[in-house]
């Protein structure tokens, strides 16, 4: 019996989902890597899909985010506090990457980039789950101000402005990886809204067949069960292999 309950407490589409996003990530950033080390220049055109990555992951973010919520709402202080904590350890895990990328990529650091973003991301969003899927509004608003301020040329910004969204039109010639709150925050809480109409009361609200005895599906699942491990190691792995290979 517990076995069972905790297979169905767990939907396998989003370890899919999440381990497809993020081979899908390991592949631009090999990509990337091949063009940082002037051994193959960088397709544009691959590069450009990376947005559907980015927002691929955001929104299962909010849908995560929705069903954890939705399971744990008889001890609410207790959810506050392991998702506070949840996102205060991811976010402190993209300062350490911070702190690596100053030492060892000086000209072209990561401020605030997506651990940053999903750490912070997680934790804004507590006040807002307990409106449920009406959260589509104020996620559409977040990412439309996140649209408009991206635009603007804002120069010598803050720290706070480059967290919100505001910094001048060349600041990704000095950084390899920036998510600001605005639009990301909104794609979270979008996430939020799915999640509540499509696993409502956590049950799954459409028809799936059983994909678990597909191959391709459990390697995915634990790719996507594993995905921030994986983030964390896998460019460190890239960029290891490739410098080698430029040595021999």
């Amino acid at each position: 019996m517990p076995t069972k309950k905790k297979k169905a407490n767990r939907f396998i589409e989003l370890d899919f989902l999440r381990g497809f996003a993020i081979t899908h990530m390991i592949f631009l950033h090999f990509l990337w890597d091949l063009d940082y080390y002037d051994i193959f220049p960088l397709n544009t055109f691959i590069q450009n899909t990376n947005v559907l990555v980015q927002v691929t992951f955001f929104t299962l973010v909010g849908v995560c985010l929705a069903i954890t919520f939705n399971r744990k709402t008889k001890n609410p202080k207790k959810l506050y506090m392991h998702l506070m904590k949840r996102g205060g350890w991811i976010f402190v895990l993209g300062m350490i990457i911070t702190a690596v990328t100053l030492m060892f990529m000086p000209e072209r650091p990561i401020i605030f980039g997506v651990l940053h973003c999903i750490g912070l991301c997680i934790i804004l969003s507590i006040p807002f789950l307990k409106l449920n899927h009406w959260n589509y509004p104020i996620a559409l608003t977040m990412m439309v101000i996140g649209i408009v301020i991206g635009s603007l040329d804002i120069q010598n910004p803050s720290l706070f402005h480059i967290i919100v969204g505001l910094h001048p039109t060349n600041f990704w010639t000095y950084t390899i990886d920036y998510f600001p709150i605005f639009p990301w925050l909104g794609v979270c809480l979008f996430g939020v809204s799915i999640g509540n109409i499509l696993y409502k009361d956590n049950k799954r609200m459409f028809y799936l067949p059983d994909l678990s005895k597909y191959l391709p599906v459990k390697i995915l699942s634990w790719l996507g069960r594993h995905s921030l491990k994986i983030y964390l190691f896998h460019q460190p792995a890239i960029a290891g292999a490739l410098i080698l290979y430029t040595i021999v």
